[in-house]
């Protein structure tokens, strides 16, 4: 059920305010979250009567907008994104297998591009950053001492 027909202005300026607090958040799931208590008040103002008193008891049952939005936004994070985990073998087997410096460089990159991406796990991202970076830095460093040794 959509409801198109004007609530309250304290009802309105609630849910402009809530608009505002969940900026941040998937567009999808800020309309879905406004939507949904839009239709919720429209319901109670229905069957308590459309009066300034109605309006003031669901904004007081709803909460702050600040609690609202920490609410809408606290979805269960996945504790590991299967990318970054994969991210982080493979900056250990770069390491591992330190003869082929490309590979540890080609992770270094990967991770540095899902790090600025802002998404995933972030210590998972920054500890095959790491990793990866050690990788480079031993095989270049291998590679000068043989090539110093070799003269």
């Amino acid at each position: 059920m959509t409801t198109t027909e004007p609530l309250p202005a304290l009802l309105e300026a609630y849910f402009a305010d809530l608009d505002r607090a969940l900026i941040g958040t998937d567009a999808r799931e800020r309309a879905e979250t406004i939507q949904a208590m839009r239709e919720h008040a429209a319901e109670m103002l229905t069957r308590d009567g459309a009066s300034d008193n109605t309006a003031e008891r669901i904004v007081a049952d709803f909460g702050p907008v600040e609690q609202v939005a920490a609410a809408a936004t606290s979805a269960p994070i996945a504790a590991r994104s299967w990318v970054d985990v994969w991210l982080l073998v493979g900056s250990i087997v770069s390491l591992v297998f330190y003869v082929f410096p490309f590979v540890a460089f080609a992770i270094l990159v990967w991770a540095i591009v899902r790090l600025r991406q802002a998404s995933g796990n972030r210590a998972l991202q920054r500890a095959a950053c790491w990793v990866s970076a050690v990788s480079v830095v031993f095989s270049a460093c291998l590679f000068i001492s043989h090539l110093v040794h070799a003269l």
